[in-house]
């Protein structure tokens, strides 16, 4: 959820637990006041009826109240009441066609020393409408005022929030390796003030790092390949001077393969690095079926020497936008693993579908260690020709791409398979 609608969500609950709670509190409040004010017309009606009744009791004139007054019943009373009763009952209206809720008082009253109960009713269908229309405008200017203030809330504090939703842009699209440097809005709210500012200083120290960094790699990487280079010319015009016994050939080819190790070791360790600080920024659209086909023919002399046999099924076009280099040391660095670590006469499967491929051989009858497999210069066997940093690379590489490595064994094959999301 983003932070603005958490932040409106309080007030839209709040908002609608008071108009939920204050509708029927108001509409009862509403209705007793309105019964009250009944109750009090009714009781003024009766003691005006009955100072009436005294003049003309004589006449026995209830017949004419029945036809002139409906809501007046008067009639000799066979018992005798302690006090008024007021009650709300619903009468049938032959002329509305519908029952009718009335206000009912009924009361015993002496008259000429005779007992006499009196029933006065008085309809509630005007004041209901009334009641009813004067919740319902309440009702609806609760609504706009609760509606009016979320709506100003939201667009004060989308406003509050634009230098901070801004920022968040820029860090987006915020690479560290480009020359030029973050530029953020400028805000009158001091804290997002303080945040751009730490942000822009941050980013600047991360920049000048990591150029300091790429640049120590770069000379590093340089400086070595020259004593290096030159430590094998020599190595080698060693080999042809003579006389040369047994023991100094030994001892010049141990130097040599050394020597080609360091030489190999840099080159790695300097692709390690460029692709850690992500220098490799180009970007296109590569095949994983035609790459595989490549490095599969660079690798035919090595899959001889060991007579092993490679098969590979397309299960379907694997496409993905990726640096075309890094995904050939990655498809290179499995199938080199899996051709090293393999056993003579062996086996090499590769399966390609779509977003991923998976790359099993044959080779060691036990699983590796899925702990160690990925860590740098962790070696699973005694090969003296292996730097320990192949798994390494692939697994940096995925990780660049968001993709995921996973390592299996079963029915005797070790298993990589690298699996990219769809963007």
């Amino acid at each position: 959820m983003k932070l603005l609608n958490k932040s409106l969500k309080g007030h839209i609950v709040y908002s609608v637990l008071v108009l939920f709670v204050s509708m029927p509190v108001f509409y009862f409040e509403l209705t007793s006041i309105v019964a009250e004010d009944v109750d009090e017309d009714l009781v003024a009606q009766k003691a005006d009826l009955v100072a009436k009744m005294e003049k003309v009791i004589a006449n026995k004139p209830f017949e004419y109240f029945q036809v002139f007054e409906p809501d007046i019943h008067i009639k000799p009373a066979n018992t005798k009441r302690t006090k008024d009763s007021i009650y709300t009952i619903s009468f049938f209206d032959s002329i509305a066609k519908e029952n009718v809720p009335h206000r009912v008082l009924e009361s015993t009253v002496v008259l000429n020393s005779e007992w006499y109960n009196i029933t006065i009713s008085k309809s509630l269908v005007d004041n209901d409408n009334l009641i009813f229309s004067i919740v319902m405008v309440q009702a609806i200017i609760l609504v706009l005022i609760i509606m009016g203030l979320l709506f100003i809330t939201r667009y004060h504090s989308k406003k509050l929030w634009k230098p901070f939703y801004a920022t968040l842009g820029k860090l987006h699209e915020y690479k560290i390796e480009s020359e030029k440097s973050i530029e953020l809005e400028k805000t009158d709210v001091d804290e997002f003030a303080d945040l751009n500012k730490t942000i822009s200083n941050l980013t600047n120290r991360n920049h000048e790092v990591y150029l300091s960094q790429k640049e120590f790699t770069e000379n590093a990487s340089h400086e070595m390949q020259t004593p290096l280079a030159v430590f094998q010319s020599k190595v080698e015009l060693l080999m042809q001077t003579t006389p040369l016994t047994s023991d100094q050939a030994e001892l010049i080819t141990e130097l040599s393969e050394a020597g080609q190790r360091m030489n190999r070791l840099n080159k790695t360790l300097l692709l390690l690095s460029k692709i850690e600080n992500n220098q490799f920024t180009d970007k296109e659209s590569v095949n994983i079926d035609k790459a595989v086909q490549k490095l599969a023919e660079q690798y035919k002399n090595a899959l001889n020497q060991k007579s092993i046999s490679l098969h590979t099924r397309v299960a379907g076009d694997a496409i993905i936008n990726a640096n075309q280099t890094l995904i050939e040391i990655l498809i290179g660095n499995l199938l080199s693993n899996a051709i090293r670590h393999n056993v003579q006469g062996g086996r090499i499967n590769i399966i390609i579908e779509p977003n991923q491929f998976n790359i099993s051989n044959t080779g060691n009858t036990k699983p590796l260690d899925a702990s160690r497999l990925f860590q740098r210069f962790q070696k699973q066997t005694a090969d003296t020709n292996s730097l320990g940093l192949g798994l390494e690379i692939a697994k940096r590489i995925c990780s660049l791409y968001k993709a995921d490595i996973t390592y299996n064994y079963a029915d005797s094959l070790h298993s990589f398979n690298v699996s990219f999301n769809n963007s």
